[in-house]
């Protein structure tokens, strides 16, 4: 059987979402914003009407996740310029989503190598613009962003995660990684 193209696929995990992100966790306006894709399905991220983060991923085999934040405005957003990570699942690859707080992401690396950024969208009211990035694999340590505020251009760091422990792994790592 051939796979379904990128469109398909995410259009089959929309479907599967929907019907799995329901009651309190449905998606307030905007809806579910796709935050990566492939071949075999898709993650999202969305606000539910009482202002509380989720995220989901489903399959075009029918599997679905869906997780939420208890409580709403979380993470709140602040006032000073800054990066939010929001999510970090293996769903399409190694999915990182992230916010930026009143500033604009201009590129991100690896290692000194661009990596493709998605702009998501916006959430908590507009004040807080998502962004994602992928890696084929679990990848440890932190990518360097670029971003703009007003007319400064900075560079700031961005742990791709907390949890994982190397452990003699040999897992894919940007820039320096925490023992």
């Amino acid at each position: 059987m051939e796979s379904p193209s990128t469109d398909e696929a995410v259009a089959q995990a929309t479907d599967k979402m929907l019907t799995a992100a329901t009651g309190t966790n449905s998606p307030a306006e905007p809806g579910l914003l796709v935050a990566a894709e492939g071949n075999n399905g898709a993650l999202f991220i969305w606000e539910t009407e009482d202002d509380r983060l989720c995220h989901g991923a489903a399959t075009t085999q029918g599997m679905t996740t869906v997780a939420c934040a208890s409580r709403p405005d979380t993470p709140p957003v602040g006032k000073t310029p800054r990066l939010v990570p929001l999510v970090r699942v293996m769903a399409t690859g190694w999915n990182v989503v992230f916010g930026a707080e009143h500033e604009t992401v201009e590129s991100v690396t690896c290692n000194g190598e661009q990596v493709r950024v998605r702009d998501v969208g916006v959430m908590a009211d507009g004040r807080r613009a998502i962004h994602a990035i992928e890696f084929p694999d679990i990848t440890v340590g932190t990518v360097s962003v670029k971003v703009r505020r007003g007319t400064r251009v900075v560079t700031e760091s961005l742990e791709l995660d907390l949890s994982w422990k190397t452990g003699g792994q040999d897992l894919a790592s940007c820039g320096p990684v925490k023992p």
